[in-house]
């Protein structure tokens, strides 16, 4: 006779299984364990590669970005320079020394004689007023040289209209007379060398003056090229050290090659003959020599920039041509210049 089923142990499997299947139910998927989720090796050298790439291609777009804003900054400032010029000229009908030298009375703007020194400047104390710095220009006393101990902590001042924002902020610090702040923006001397006196500075070409030179002035009438076509300003880059004896950018000093640019080569080009070179090299090529001729130059790539004598500033290659740029620094050659240069 077949045995009956026993009812309790068949209830008992069935909810043990009921309690398993519920138990299973109820675990969440955050409590069903996964393998950690991340990057690769070669998945994080693909993104780094990639993030590679893109900075090297905005790098220059930054750095381009960054110079032209620069540039227009400086051109900027020798716009201001260049309307002080046309300030200076309205107050007294002529354009100020470029540089001045020697103890005889020169002009209304301040002649030295009295105390017997050597009134040694160059045309930046005289275009103060006209460049907001009217206090610097009533403490300067012009019967002292630029050097003397009244005009010291005058000429130490760093305006900032005296610098090309490409360049540095550089002092004189190459003697024990003073500290004075140097510049980058210098007066147009023309296709000359320092005395103006060389007929031909190049052995063949004659000498085309411009409107600026030592113990000269200028006035609108004798600019006859027309304002317009004549050079009034332009760019040079400082020493390199503020100790490096070389006058280049030493914007107070009335020396050679120190507050001036000529024309014997175009903008960033040749060799700067002067007497005394901090390096034959930085900034630019130099050479020793008593014959003084400096090139504009800048830090703007392929030229540099330039104030007319109407005011108006123009961004002068470096491949003008050779006769086109001694025209336009000369102030009364009368030439035939096209207005695209």
């Amino acid at each position: 006779m077949a045995k009956a089923p026993n009812n309790d142990i068949f209830e008992s499997d069935c909810l043990v299984q009921g309690y398993l299947m519920t138990k299973h139910r109820s675990i969440s998927k955050s409590q069903i364990p996964n393998p950690k989720s991340g990057f690769t090796l070669v998945e994080l050298l693909v993104v780094i590669t990639i993030i590679g790439i893109l900075i090297s291609l905005l790098l220059p777009a930054v750095q381009a970005a960054r110079e032209a804003a620069r540039r227009l900054q400086c051109s900027n400032n020798l716009k201001q320079w260049a309307l002080a010029m046309a300030n200076y000229e309205s107050s007294f009908q002529y354009y100020p020394f470029g540089a001045i030298t020697g103890s005889g009375g020169m002009s209304s703007d301040g002649a030295a004689g009295v105390n017997g020194v050597n009134r040694r400047q160059t045309f930046v104390p005289s275009l103060w007023p006209y460049m907001e710095q009217q206090n610097l220009f009533d403490r300067y006393d012009f019967n002292y040289n630029f050097y003397a101990e009244v005009n010291r902590p005058l000429t130490q001042v760093q305006v900032p209209l005296y610098f090309c924002p490409s360049d540095r902020q550089g002092f004189w610090k190459a003697d024990t007379y003073t500290t004075r702040s140097r510049g980058n923006y210098v007066v147009n001397w023309g296709y000359a060398d320092f005395y103006q006196t060389a007929a031909t500075p190049d052995g063949t070409n004659p000498m085309k003056v411009g409107p600026f030179g030592l113990n000269r002035q200028s006035m609108v009438a004798t600019v006859r090229d027309g304002l317009s076509n004549t050079l009034f300003m332009g760019e040079i880059i400082q020493a390199a050290d503020d100790t490096y004896f070389d006058f280049r950018g030493d914007i107070f000093n009335d020396d050679l090659g120190a507050a001036q640019f000529m024309s014997y080569y175009t903008p960033n080009s040749g060799i700067d003959m002067q007497p005394y070179c901090g390096s034959t090299t930085d900034p630019a090529p130099c050479q020793v020599s008593t014959t003084v001729y400096v090139a504009a130059r800048s830090k703007h790539a392929g030229g540099a920039m330039t104030a007319f004598g109407d005011g108006s500033v123009h961004y002068i290659s470096n491949g003008i041509a050779i006769d086109i740029w001694r025209s336009l620094s000369s102030m009364a050659g009368n030439e035939a210049i096209s207005g695209d240069f």
